[in-house]
């Protein structure tokens, strides 16, 4: 492993817990990514430090199921900001209403990842968001057809138990809303199962602790199907500042 690439893998947070031979892997994984996706950039330019940034924890989710779980698309597009698009929703009783949604990324079946620069700065650290985590788990998905918070599964999984443990955690969560309950990780991921799975796929890699405490059954299956256990690498500092829980 290049120097270069050590000092990236060191500047990233939730990247500093991996052995040797998991960050070895995890370079050349980025190395791959960086070499066979086409990196377009609208209005943004970005250092050859920042592109292995980006890639490194591009690779993560990557890290056991290997590269060919990344099929499903060719391009990454970086934008400046988030763009904003009108949105229509029709209720139980057939109303529309409009409303303006901010998208910081998009993922669409056989075409690319779109991604805002301004959010993909934030990432990396251990605070249960990361922007590419999040796109990349909705391509996960798609790889079973629609995205629906069901992919296909690793050699051993058990489907149903797959699903038993993400649906029961999706209603939980949803039952937590409708009493007006604050939930403890980002309440998007109620509003569909394939958002459910990408939120907790970002919180899987950054804020374990917290996963694991609130829905372990979930924590327990992403284990199985990314093949890490994120867990394991969070900082011994961060137990001692007073959270030992990650539950906030």
């Amino acid at each position: 492993m290049g120097e270069e690439w050590r000092e990236s893998l060191a500047a990233i947070p939730i990247l500093q817990g991996l052995s040797e031979g998991e960050g070895a892997r995890l370079v050349a994984l980025a190395e791959r990514l960086l070499a066979r996706k086409s990196w377009t950039l609208i209005g943004v330019e970005l250092s050859e430090r920042q592109r292995r940034i980006l890639a490194l924890q591009a690779a993560l989710p990557g890290l056991a199921l290997g590269l060919e779980w990344y099929r499903g698309f060719h391009e990454i597009i970086i934008i400046p900001e988030p763009v904003s698009r009108r949105q229509q929703v029709q209720d139980e009783f057939g109303l529309v209403s409009e409303f303006e949604e901010e998208n910081a990324g998009e993922a669409w079946p056989q075409g690319p990842l779109v991604l805002a620069w301004s959010e993909l700065q934030q990432d990396g650290d251990w605070d249960g968001y990361n922007l590419i985590i999040h796109e990349l788990a909705h391509k996960l998905d798609m790889l079973g057809g629609e995205a629906d918070g069901a992919p296909p599964l690793p050699s051993g999984m058990d489907q149903r138990q797959w699903t038993r443990a993400l649906q029961c955690a999706f209603d939980e969560m949803n039952d937590q809303l409708t009493r007006g309950e604050v939930t403890q990780i980002d309440p998007y991921a109620a509003s569909h199962p394939a958002e459910f799975f990408a939120v907790c796929s970002e919180s899987f890699f950054t804020d374990p602790l917290r996963l694991r405490a609130v829905y372990p059954a979930v924590y327990q299956q992403l284990a199985r199907f990314y093949g890490q256990e994120p867990a394991a690498r969070f900082p011994a500092t961060r137990w001692l500042a007073g959270d030992p829980e990650g539950t906030g």
